[in-house]
C-alpha cells in the first residue's frame, strides 16, 4: 500500500507533466522511464510500452543522455564516442549545447533539433526530468544565415558575450587565392593580440547590454601569417532573435594599415628630411652663386635650380596628401563655370603671352573643392610642357542633358603626352617601362575619382593633347533662377544659367 503523501506526489507529478509544452521524461534512480507526456511521446516517437523501460533502449542516444546531470552540460570528452551530425546520415546525433546537450533526430527530409537538459526531483516522485525543448526552427534560421555570411569576403561570427565562438563562417580566400584563416579556437579574446583584448571585450560587453553597435581595430592571430590587423564590428542581433549571440565581422586591413604606416613615415621624410637637407644644400649654392669664377656660378646655378626643385617636389606631395586625406572632401554642388574662368584668369596673370580659347556653359557639378586644384593641374601641364612657339589652349565646358554629367575639356597644341603616359594612367597602375614624370596627372586622377568621374587622354590633331575631365551635373533648379542670368551690360557672367552656351573667346593678358 503507497503512503498517501506519496500517492499525491505522484498526482501533482502528473498533473504537472501533461500541462508542460516542451517534451518531458520522468527517470526512477535506475535509470528507467516512469511517465512520458504526451508532447515527448509525439516528438520522438515513443510508444506506451516506452513507459517502465530503460531510457537507454527507448530515447534516442538513451546512454549519453542519462549521462547528463542537472543543471550542467555534457563536455565534449563526454561527448567524443557519441555520433555527430557531421558523422551520421538518418541517426540521431549529438552535440553539445549551454542547457545541456543538443539531440538531432532525422524525421524524413528535415532534421529535428532538441536541446535536452535534466532538473532533479524529489526522491518520492522520481530520480529526475529530462526536458525537451524543441529548437528546429531556430537551427533552420542559422542554417539560412549560415548560408547567407558565405556570400560575403569578411569573417562573420557569432560569438557570446563572454567571447565564446558558437559559428564562424568559413574563411574568405586572399587575393591569392589561399585562405586567410583566423586562429578561433572556442573562445574571440584568446585570438586577439593582448594589447587589444580590453578593446574587444569591452565592445562585447557594450553591444550585450546597451545594443551598442561599434567598429575597432584589433590585431588577431591567423594561421599561417601570424599577427594581423583586422577590423572588427560588433553589433547586437535583434533582428534574428533566433540566432542567440553577437554578430562580429571581421575585415582584414593589414595592407591598409600598413600603407597609412608608410604614408606617414614618408610625408614626414618630405616635410622634414629633404626638406632640411635640400634648403642645407640652397644655402651653400647660394654662397658658391657669389664667386667671380662663371664655371663655378654656372654649377652652383644648376645646383640650386635642382635643390629647389626637390623642395617643390616635397612640398607637392605634403599638399597632395593633405587635400587628398583631409576634411574638405564631402560633395556638393560647385560652379565648376565659374571655377573654370577664375582658373582662366590666374593663368593669364601668370603667363600672359599664352592664347586661350573658351567656350563655357554655365552649370555646376556635385564635387568638391579639389576640383579646382584638377583643373589647374591640366592647364599647367598644357602650358610648362608645351614647346610651341605659339602655345595656345582650348577650354570648353559642356552640359550633357542626355548623360545629366559636365564635360570639362582642355586641349593644347603641345608636344602630347607619351604614349606610356597615357597607359599608366588609363591602367591606373606603374611599371618601370610605363610611368609618369611628375605627381601632377595622379592627382587629377585620384581628385576626379574621388568625385565619382572620369578622366580621359586622347592626342589632339595636328599634335598636342586632349584631356578631358567628366563629372556628374548637379540639380538644374538653382542656375534656372532669374537672378543667375547674363547682365544686360553684357559682363561677363559669374552666376549664369544652366545651358546657355558663351560664344568662343580668344584671349591673350593684353585683351584683359
Amino acid at each position: 500500500m503507497s503512503h498517501p503523501s506519496a500517492d499525491s506526489d505522484n498526482e501533482v507529478a502528473a498533473a504537472v507533466l501533461s500541462a508542460i509544452d516542451n517534451g518531458v521524461v520522468l527517470l526512477d534512480s535506475e535509470g528507467r522511464i516512469q511517465r512520458a507526456n504526451e508532447t515527448v511521446r509525439n516528438e520522438l516517437g515513443l510508444s506506451e510500452d516506452a513507459v517502465d523501460s530503460p531510457a537507454d533502449g527507448a530515447l534516442p542516444l538513451g546512454e549519453y543522455l542519462l549521462e547528463l546531470s542537472p543543471e550542467e552540460s555534457l563536455s565534449e570528452s563526454t561527448l567524443a564516442p557519441a555520433p555527430t551530425p557531421d558523422e551520421v546520415d538518418d541517426a540521431p546525433a549529438l552535440r553539445p549545447h549551454t542547457a545541456g546537450v543538443e539531440l538531432i533526430v532525422p524525421q524524413g527530409d528535415l532534421d529535428r533539433c532538441f536541446a535536452v537538459k535534466a532538473r532533479s526531483l524529489p526522491a518520492t516522485v522520481g530520480d529526475r526530468l529530462l526536458l525537451f525543448e524543441e529548437i528546429s526552427a531556430q537551427r533552420r534560421i542559422e542554417s539560412q544565415f549560415k548560408t547567407a555570411m558565405g556570400y560575403t569576403s569578411d569573417t562573420v561570427m557569432v560569438v557570446r558575450p563572454d567571447g565564446a565562438v558558437r559559428y564562424v563562417t568559413d574563411s574568405p580566400e586572399t587575393t591569392t587565392g589561399s585562405p586567410r584563416e583566423i586562429a578561433v579556437s572556442t573562445n574571440l579574446v584568446d585570438s586577439v593580440h593582448p594589447d587589444d583584448r580590453s578593446t574587444l571585450t569591452t565592445a562585447l560587453t557594450d553591444a550585450a547590454e546597451a545594443g551598442n553597435t561599434s567598429i575597432h581595430h584589433c590585431r588577431l592571430e591567423t594561421t599561417g601569417d601570424g599577427w594581423r590587423m583586422f577590423e572588427i564590428t560588433v553589433r547586437e542581433n535583434e533582428s534574428l532573435p533566433a540566432v542567440e549571440g553577437l554578430i562580429v565581422t571581421a575585415r582584414d586591413v593589414t595592407n591598409r594599415h600598413q600603407f597609412e604606416q608608410r604614408r606617414q613615415v614618408m610625408n614626414r621624410i618630405l616635410r622634414h628630411d629633404l626638406r632640411n637637407d635640400m634648403n642645407v644644400v640652397v644655402g651653400h649654392a647660394d654662397m658658391l652663386l657669389q664667386s667671380n669664377d662663371d664655371r663655378v656660378t654656372n654649377h652652383a646655378e644648376t645646383i640650386r635650380k635642382k635643390a629647389l626643385s626637390l623642395v617643390n617636389l616635397g612640398d607637392k606631395v605634403r599638399t597632395i596628401d593633405q587635400q587628398l586625406h583631409g576634411v574638405d572632401r564631402q560633395l556638393r554642388q560647385i560652379n565648376i563655370a565659374q571655377v573654370v574662368r577664375e582658373e582662366l584668369n590666374s593663368v593669364h596673370d601668370e603667363y600672359p603671352s599664352i592664347i586661350i580659347r573658351s567656350q563655357i556653359d554655365e552649370t555646376a557639378i556635385i564635387g568638391n573643392t579639389l576640383i579646382r586644384t584638377a583643373i589647374r593641374n591640366v592647364l599647367d601641364n598644357s602650358i610648362v610642357h608645351n614647346d610651341n612657339n605659339c602655345p595656345e589652349i582650348e577650354v570648353a565646358v559642356t552640359r550633357r542633358d542626355k548623360t545629366n554629367r559636365v564635360q570639362v575639356q582642355i586641349r593644347d597644341n603641345g608636344p602630347g603626352i607619351p604614349d606610356g603616359e597615357r597607359r599608366a594612367i588609363t591602367n591606373e597602375g606603374e611599371t618601370p617601362l610605363e610611368h609618369i614624370s611628375g605627381l601632377g596627372l595622379w592627382l587629377v586622377k585620384w581628385i576626379v575619382d574621388g568625385m565619382d568621374g572620369s578622366l580621359s587622354i586622347e592626342q589632339n590633331s595636328p599634335r598636342g593633347t586632349i584631356v578631358t575631365l567628366s563629372f556628374p551635373a548637379a540639380d538644374t533648379g538653382e542656375w534656372d533662377h532669374p537672378d543667375n542670368q547674363r547682365p544686360a551690360d553684357g559682363t561677363p557672367f559669374l552666376n549664369g544659367s544652366r545651358g546657355e552656351h558663351r560664344p568662343i573667346g580668344t584671349t591673350t593678358r593684353g585683351d584683359n
